[in-house]
């Protein structure tokens, strides 16, 4: 491909309705990208306003007119297969670019062959895609995007396992490898999910670009179809899993909150040349944002869908399939940490100490763990017609519990974070359950989770100080508690 300079970039805007927000975008892009560097497609899924008629006076637009909603995914294909360019870039039409926005999208995606896609972060979407904004108008907005696009930031550039489709920029020849985005999704939803995952077993890294932004509305299309909005998301949730096997959402999840604990808890630890596993790593989103933090480690997961698996791989993860540690192969010197997003499946003396045979001395483990007291699990234990409460208490810990459990499979500390999760429509019931509690108590009614970070003693230069250190460890051994606002997803 030519350099960045000299491609012609075709944009392409899937419209339904909205003529406002689709004229605020078309102006955005014809002022803030150079002239004769793109090309400007419009598919229109059947408007009942003027968005056909307004788009065919406009001479520097290519109208595809389907007369009736063929779909998103239809509508995106459609614009592709008409493109001449040698970048294809998708973009809602809620959308309003910003100066510079183009170059450093294109800045990212030429900095490595092997990247296929890549996308702006934004005031207004799912998947931690989001920055803080201030700005009230859009005079002030594009002030904020200029002052951003101003210090280009390969650091603020973040390898991900997908990206979310408002605003997509594609090589031709990934495109082409790939291709086609699946119209089995309909209406829409989820199909950039699946097509994320499909670069990714193609080959290709999706990056999203932290120094690079643009407005977005959110939802426009939907947003006079609520029901019909949530219908279709839930309907196109269980394609995505007959597709694919594992749910969308739980399978790409990325958790903020042990990259949080780990980078608070680890300081001081070192984070060169060194192992670290994840157990349950879906497609392997976690490991791709822990990167930025321990750039030179060697990454393993543990995941039993294949499917999952594979895209892990994609990313540089060995990953084992079985769940039986005998199975896995790993350095014969130990893993210098350890991430369990489910652990409850470790949740006795016998099963935690399996991992931490597989530990450095000085190695950590991170888990999560159900908290039997939170008061959204407390609800359903007391509910009567839940025939099943006793099979999900025994998979619920205390604080209490899982600290005894670190201790006793030998860790010298132990550090448990509370995820705080208080939803306003529910403080009655908090507070009802608060006067039957004790105030020390009350404070885990509101963990939804508690996130268990246990470090192991260092390794002993002399065979006096290894006694020494093994005589204080039962003596020095402390756990440590945190209260912590925790987002418990996007």
């Amino acid at each position: 491909m030519s350099d960045a300079n000299s491609c012609m970039t075709s944009i392409i805007l899937v419209t339904y309705n909205k003529l406002e927000y689709t004229k605020q975008c078309v102006e955005s892009i014809r002022r803030h990208t150079q002239r004769g560097s793109y090309e400007l497609i419009i598919v229109d899924n059947g408007s009942t306003d003027d968005t056909v008629k307004w788009a065919k006076t406009e001479s520097d637009i290519i109208v595809i007119d389907n007369g009736c909603n063929a779909g998103f995914p239809k509508g995106c294909n459609q614009g592709l297969a008409a493109a001449s360019g040698d970048l294809l870039l998708l973009l809602n039409n809620d959308t309003i670019v910003t100066p510079s926005w183009l170059d450093g999208l294109k800045r990212c995606l030429f900095s490595d062959e092997r990247i296929g896609a890549v996308s702006p972060v934004t005031n207004s979407a799912s998947y931690w895609t989001t920055i803080p904004v201030a700005y009230k108008t859009i005079d002030e907005m594009e002030l904020f995007a200029s002052a951003l696009h101003a210090n280009p930031d390969r650091t603020k550039w973040e390898e991900r396992v997908k990206l979310v489709g408002y605003c997509l920029l594609l090589r031709r020849e990934a495109w082409e490898k790939t291709g086609s985005l699946d119209e089995i999704f309909g209406i829409g939803n989820f199909e950039d999910d699946d097509y994320s995952l499909r670069l990714r077993l193609a080959g290709y890294k999706l990056m999203l670009c932290g120094d690079t932004f643009i407005h977005h509305y959110g939802s426009i299309s939907f947003s006079s179809e609520p029901e019909q909005y949530v219908q279709n998301f839930r309907k196109n949730a269980i394609v995505f899993m007959s597709k694919w096997g594992f749910d969308p959402g739980d399978a790409t999840y990325i958790r903020m909150d042990f990259s949080t604990v780990i980078e608070r808890e680890s300081h001081e630890y070192r984070r060169e040349n060194c192992s670290i596993m994840e157990i349950g790593c879906g497609c392997g989103a976690t490991i791709l944002h822990m990167k930025k933090q321990f750039p030179s480690a060697i990454w393993y997961g543990v995941e039993r869908n294949e499917l999952a698996a594979r895209v892990a791989e994609a990313s540089g993860i060995t990953v084992f399939r079985s769940n039986d540690p005998k199975d896995w192969r790993l350095p014969a010197e130990g893993l210098d940490g350890i991430v369990i997003g489910d652990a409850h499946a470790y949740g006795t003396p016998q099963a935690m100490k399996s991992l931490v045979r597989l530990l450095k001395p000085g190695g950590w483990l991170v888990g999560c763990f159900a908290n039997r007291y939170y008061f959204d699990n407390i609800r359903q234990y007391l509910n009567p017609a839940n025939a099943q409460a006793q099979h999900q208490a025994a998979s619920q810990y205390s604080a209490e519990q899982v600290s005894q459990l670190y201790l006793q499979a030998g860790f010298i500390y132990v550090k448990i974070t509370r995820a705080d999760n208080k939803p306003q429509e529910q403080l009655e019931y908090i507070h009802l359950l608060e006067q039957l509690t004790s105030e020390e108590m009350s404070k885990e009614l509101t963990a939804a989770y508690l996130l268990v970070y246990g470090r192991l003693a260092p390794a002993a230069e002399t065979k006096e100080k290894a006694d020494f250190e093994s005589s204080q460890a039962a003596e020095e051994a402390k756990v440590e508690w945190r209260d912590e606002h925790v987002d418990l997803g996007q």
